[in-house]
């Protein structure tokens, strides 16, 4: 009598599958958390850089005072884009963000609440503001700052903000923010 042929796994060929793909997903699993850590920088830097722009070049238009002010729990919840003399975030703002996720921590000048970034009707601002945006993943520290120079331009610098205001670093980088 001849044996049926039978289509498919085995039970041992099953496992041997599922330990091999377990060991490739646990090799890939810190890599990725550190790449979804870059992204919410990446994320959290560019809006907060469109939102300095923004207000900076609103400033010059409407030839008044601008400002980028933290939400009233700080600048880690969002912020908003203000003009005139504005104390806090209206009702109908020229722009507003939220960062929703709480995993990126964002300070202006060692503070997480604090003064806002006012441009003045030339676009300027004054201290040369420093915002530090940092993040964990699988024991990294993901870190970016971006400067806000006297005369408006926003620099970035990944890891920590350089001490006095310079104009290094003109080139948004992403690349290495994550020691």
């Amino acid at each position: 009598m001849v044996g049926a042929r039978s289509h498919g796994l085995s039970l041992i060929e099953l496992l041997a599958g599922l330990v091999i793909l377990s060991v490739l997903v646990s090799l890939a699993a810190p890599s990725f958390s550190r790449m979804l850590a870059e992204q919410r920088l990446r994320q959290a830097g560019s809006e907060l850089r469109v939102s300095l722009a923004t207000a900076r070049s609103e400033a010059v238009k409407r030839n008044e005072g601008v400002s980028v002010i933290a939400h009233n729990s700080g600048w880690s919840a969002g912020w908003c884009v203000e003009s005139g003399g504005a104390e806090g975030c209206t009702a109908q703002p020229i722009q507003e963000f939220n960062v929703g996720s709480g995993l990126v921590t964002v300070e202006r000048d060692g503070a997480t609440t604090g003064v806002p970034v006012s441009f003045n009707a030339w676009g300027r601002v004054q201290n040369c503001p420093k915002f530090l945006l940092t993040t964990t993943a699988a024991g990294s520290s993901c870190a970016l700052c971006l400067v806000v120079t006297t005369d408006g331009r926003v620099e970035s610098h990944t890891g920590a903000c350089p001490g006095p205001c310079d104009t290094e670093g003109t080139e948004m980088s992403w690349a290495g923010s994550c020691s």
